[in-house]
């Protein structure tokens, strides 16, 4: 594949392929609208997220010395299978399969040569299934997709999920906000390229800085009182690097000023190692849960 010249995503892959950026762009806003079962014109989150890693793919590859055409169109795919069929992970089929469908279709009719179609697939496929060959195309759309979720533009994001899945600020604090600070702290050791490991540093520093600010004022306010826990847990994979955990909770029972106790376990699932805490008040035996995957190391 040519090399191409140091400019925007966008210019780049509609100068070789006319209209593809549009076509996607249509085929992940219907399948979103159909998902959520409402037809109008709202903005898609998904297509702004979308943009997003395709861009940062395009810098990424090009500071790795990388054609960035192919890591961009796979990028514009990487969650094009999410809501197929208007359903969420539609018979508990990764959504990466879908997406690689929808690709070699899609790219087929744009005219790709078959050799690059089949990097582009792969490099899907590779971003859900551990056992599959790693390649360099995933390798950028996975530290892409990772990096857009932190920094400034991250934080924004984290908002606007918790907005869209009808929580408060302190219930997205509550359910979401251990899961943030947990891949902010672990984002550069997630990282599978050196320029996105250099990206990574900064994100994580941004993101901690301001999530931590924002419980301190939270304190100051007496709107909320939380407290960040750091707790080493072992994968149930058994891998032997554990991960350090950050979990956000309150300090005391809202209902009855009791104390906290923190349990957690994690187990297996299909896509990813997922640990589970919950909280009991000493003091009532209320009960709250949290739950979400373990970043990746190494």
């Amino acid at each position: 594949m040519r090399k191409t010249q140091k400019t925007n995503f966008a210019s780049a892959v509609s100068a070789r392929y006319p209209g593809l950026i549009g076509k996607i762009k249509r085929l992940i806003e219907e399948s979103e609208k159909e998902y959520a079962k409402s037809p109008g014109t709202e903005d898609s989150y998904l297509w702004e997220h979308t943009s997003c890693v395709a861009s940062l793919g395009y810098q990424l590859a090009q500071a790795e010395k990388r054609d960035p055409l192919l890591p961009s169109i796979a990028a514009l795919f990487h969650d094009a299978g999410k809501f197929s069929g208007g359903r969420y992970h539609q018979d508990d089929t990764a959504e990466e399969k879908d997406a690689a469908r929808l690709a070699g279709n899609i790219l087929r009719e744009a005219g790709m040569r078959n050799g690059d179609i089949n990097r582009v697939t792969s490099g899907l496929l590779a971003l859900y299934d551990a056992k599959a060959r790693k390649n360099w195309v995933t390798n950028i759309v996975h530290d892409a997709d990772f990096l857009s979720k932190f920094g400034t533009l991250g934080v924004a994001n984290f908002f606007i999920k918790a907005t869209l899945r009808r929580k408060t600020l302190l219930g997205a604090i509550l359910n979401y906000l251990s899961k943030e600070l947990t891949y902010a702290a672990c984002l550069p050791s997630n990282m599978r390229t050196q320029a996105g490991k250099q990206l990574a540093r900064k994100k994580s520093k941004d993101t901690l800085k301001f999530f931590r600010a924002l419980l301190r004022e939270l304190k100051e306010t007496q709107a909320a009182d939380f407290t960040i826990k750091r707790l080493s847990v072992k994968p149930p994979s058994g891998r032997r690097q554990p991960i350090e955990v950050h979990l956000a909770v309150p300090r005391s029972c809202e209902k009855c000023g009791g104390s906290w106790k923190l349990s957690f376990n994690t187990e297996k699932e299909i896509k990813c190692e997922k640990l589970e805490a919950e909280m009991t008040c000493s003091g009532c035996g209320s009960r709250s849960s949290f739950s979400f995957c373990l970043p990746e190391i190494g």
